[in-house]
C-alpha cells in the first residue's frame, strides 16, 4: 500500500506540475502578446511623430468673406515649397460656413534631393474658387473665375509660416481680370484664341551660381504644376553662352477647374541648395498674354 500511496502522490504531482507550465504559457501567450502588441503601437506612434517633425508646414489662410460659398464646388489651394507641390481640393461641404476663416496646411518635407529649407527661402500658394461650370461664368459673365495668389519666405523651419488668400487688399484677381477684359477686343497675332495649349517659359540665369550641380524648375497655371529637375546643370551650362538654363511647358488649355484665359496668373520657382545664398527657393509670377508663342518668365 505505501508503494501505491507514493505512486499516487507522483501522478498528482506531475498533473500539478504539468497544470502549473500550461498556465504560465497561457499567461505568457495572453498577456505578453497584449504587451508586445502595445509595444508595436508605441513604435507606429513613435514614426508618426518622427515623420511629423520632418514636415514644413505653411498654413494658408483663406478669407471666406470673399468667397461665394452659395455657388462655389470646392477651392483647390495649391502651392510650390520647398521644391515640392503641395495640392488640397477642399469641398464646400467640408468647410464650417460659421467661421470667417478657412485655414489650410501644406506639408511637404523639410529636406529633399534638391533642397533643405531654411529661411528665407520662397514659396508660392494659390487658391483658386471652383464654380459648378467655370466656364460658363466666363462666356456669359466676361469674368475669370474668382482666384487669389500669394508670395512668401519661410519664416519658420519648425513651425508653420502663415500666408494668407483673399485678403481685401489683394490686387491679384483685379490685375487679372483686367487685363483679360483689355485683351478680349485687340487683335494680336500672336494671341491665338483657338489655341488648345499654353506654353510657359521658365529662364533660371545662373551667371551668379555657376557651380550649381542639380536644379529644379517648376511652372504653375490655373491649378496645375509641371516641373523637371536638371540632374547634370554643369553639363547644359556648358553648351550655353548666357549661363541660362531654360525649360518650356506645355500645358492644356482645357483644365480640370476651367480653361486657362488671357491674364491668368502662372508662378514659377527655381530650387538648389547650391542657389544659396540668398535662397535655396526662388520664385517670380507673371500673366498670360500669348496663346500662339511662348510665355516668357525669368525665375531669379
Amino acid at each position: 500500500m505505501k508503494i501505491k500511496r507514493n505512486s499516487l502522490q507522483n501522478q498528482y504531482s506531475v498533473i500539478i506540475f504539468i497544470f502549473f507550465i500550461g498556465s504560465s504559457i497561457l499567461f505568457l501567450c495572453t498577456y505578453g502578446g497584449l504587451s508586445f502588441a502595445q509595444k508595436d503601437d508605441d513604435d507606429e506612434e513613435d514614426r508618426e511623430e518622427d515623420e511629423e517633425e520632418d514636415k514644413l508646414v505653411v498654413q494658408a489662410r483663406i478669407n471666406l468673406e470673399n468667397i461665394d460659398i452659395e455657388n462655389t464646388k470646392f477651392i483647390r489651394v495649391i502651392g510650390f515649397i520647398n521644391g515640392e507641390e503641395t495640392k488640397q481640393d477642399i469641398p464646400i461641404s467640408a468647410i464650417d460656413k460659421s467661421k470667417n476663416n478657412l485655414k489650410v496646411e501644406l506639408k511637404v518635407d523639410k529636406e529633399n534631393e534638391i533642397v533643405e529649407a531654411s529661411t528665407p527661402d520662397e514659396f508660392f500658394v494659390c487658391a483658386y474658387q471652383v464654380e459648378h461650370d467655370n466656364d460658363i461664368v466666363v462666356a456669359k459673365n466676361n469674368l475669370l473665375p474668382t482666384f487669389d495668389c500669394n508670395e512668401g519666405d519661410l519664416l519658420h523651419i519648425d513651425s508653420p509660416t502663415q500666408i494668407n488668400l483673399f485678403g481685401f487688399g489683394s490686387q491679384v484677381y483685379s490685375k487679372s481680370q483686367a487685363f483679360y477684359e483689355a485683351t478680349r477686343y485687340i487683335i494680336n497675332v500672336n494671341n491665338n484664341e483657338n489655341s488648345d495649349t499654353v506654353k510657359i517659359k521658365i529662364l533660371a540665369p545662373l551667371a551668379d551660381k555657376r557651380d550649381t550641380e542639380k536644379l529644379k524648375i517648376a511652372a504653375m497655371v490655373k491649378g496645375q504644376i509641371q516641373s523637371e529637375v536638371i540632374e547634370d546643370v554643369q553639363a547644359e551650362l556648358a553648351k550655353t553662352k548666357d549661363n541660362t538654363i531654360k525649360r518650356t511647358f506645355t500645358f492644356d488649355r482645357n483644365t480640370d477647374i476651367g480653361q486657362i484665359q488671357m491674364g491668368d496668373r502662372f508662378h514659377a520657382c527655381v530650387s538648389s541648395d547650391d542657389l544659396r545664398p540668398p535662397e535655396g527657393t526662388e520664385c517670380e509670377k507673371r500673366l498670360i498674354k500669348h496663346f500662339g508663342i511662348s510665355n516668357t518668365l525669368p525665375a531669379r
